[in-house]
């Protein structure tokens, strides 16, 4: 038996908000091949087409919806979506590698349960959306992850939507098929994309630098299949945190006023959604929280003139409001991909030189190197607790700033 009470989350997700608590013991609960050629007298070329790498991995006939944020997928032919209750996910063959009936607190999950089948294992993510304590077995899946480079993971054979395979697609198909990420990451072994859809609701495909090909999943959608009364009533009209809000009139003369110039316009964070909406910007409905309990935070997408911008959104209000009268806690903006017009104090901005980031003395930094040192981050803190701050990335090699990122929560 498990001992609860160890430590809280908040989870959120489309149109539904819990709180999960821990616990402790071996598991924790968290609240809610290379190119060959031969030497024989076929033709080489031919050899090697036929060793590339993914090319034996077999792709089944599926249907599947087209949109990501659906949580389909397909193992072996069959489909499943996310979040399955426990007894289904056992009928496409899987054994789970634990007992059962172990309880599982109320609002709460397990990561990283083992499931085997077909000599292949996958860990998962073992959701009770319940107001008690449950066990196992009258859980959700509500997580599923793969890594095909162990040997435990290369025998499963996952589909996406939009023709994804893993252990066969690489980044381009991807990005062709969803369009660009949340997030991009790149390690020393391997290159991260995330797509999100609310939090704790996202995909995360993680794909080998060697090879290119997509070797790692991760799918988590913690979203209770039972729907929410509470978010059902949410309030749509302005609250009076949202009234209470003032748009600053001038830029900003030092950075802990967090004032931004965004795309043109100045905001001081943290912004209500319904500010950005009214200059332009647009909810992306399939990719934010419709809605947020009171004091809880979500997540929102917003799009604009063919560019997006993902964050947490935080609800000030006691009453559970839709996303619109949330407060958006970030802004950021850089020269790769969320190519967005950003300034701040000192009027920093993209491409500023790096002279005249320093020469404007705008404080106290912390100095960071990323990238094998092309580039330089400078942090600036507003105090020692460090949850609010401006981050400016300087390109090393052209001396030139090329990105911006203002929290302030």
């Amino acid at each position: 038996m498990r001992a609860y009470g160890k430590s809280f989350a908040v989870l959120m997700a489309a149109g539904v908000v819990w709180t999960l608590f821990a616990c402790g013991d071996r598991r924790q609960e968290i609240p809610i091949t290379t190119v060959s050629q031969s030497t024989d007298d076929e033709d080489p070329q031919d050899t090697m087409d036929e060793n590339l790498p993914g090319e034996d991995i077999p792709v089944y006939e599926t249907e599947l919806p087209k949109e990501l944020e659906s949580f389909a997928f397909a193992v072996w032919g069959e489909t499943y979506q996310l979040p399955v209750d426990y007894e289904t996910f056992l009928g496409y063959g899987w054994s789970y590698d634990g007992d059962d009936q172990e309880p599982v607190g109320a609002q709460s999950y397990l990561e990283g349960e083992t499931f085997t089948s077909k000599g292949g294992s996958v860990t998962v993510d073992l959701m009770n959306p319940q107001a008690s304590e449950q066990p196992v077995s009258q859980c959700y899946i509500a997580g599923f992850h793969v890594d095909a480079a162990s040997k435990e993971g290369q025998a499963v054979y996952v589909g996406l939507p939009g023709g994804i395979v893993l252990q066969k697609s690489v980044a381009e198909d991807v990005t062709a098929a969803y369009g660009a990420p949340s997030d991009r990451y790149e390690q020393e072994q391997y290159l991260y994309l995330t797509y999100a859809f609310g939090l704790n609701r996202t995909v995360q495909l993680g794909f080998d630098n060697e090879t290119g090909l997509l070797m790692q999943l991760n799918l988590q959608n913690l979203k209770n299949p039972a729907g929410d009364d509470e978010l059902e009533h949410a309030v749509k009209g302005k609250t009076p945190e949202v009234e209470a809000y003032q748009a600053p009139e001038a830029p900003g003369t030092a950075l802990d006023q967090f004032i931004v110039s965004y795309d043109g316009t100045l905001y001081r964070l943290p912004v209500p959604v319904a500010e950005l909406v009214e200059h332009g910007w647009e909810i992306n409905e399939q990719q934010s929280d419709q809605a947020v309990k009171g004091l809880q935070y979500g997540y929102v997408t917003l799009e604009k003139n063919g560019q997006r911008m993902f964050g947490n959104v935080r609800n000030d209000s006691k009453e559970a409001v839709t996303v619109e009268n949330c407060f958006v806690t970030s802004l950021y903006g850089d020269m790769d991909t969320t190519k967005i017009p950003i300034a701040v104090a000192g009027n920093i901005t993209l491409g500023t030189p790096e002279e005249e980031f320093f020469s404007a003395d705008l404080g106290e930094y912390e100095k960071t190197e990323n990238d094998g040192g092309e580039t330089v981050v400078y942090t600036f803190y507003e105090d020692e607790t460090r949850e609010n701050y401006t981050e400016i990335t300087v390109d090393a090699a052209l001396r030139l700033v090329r990105g911006i990122k203002v929290v302030k929560q």
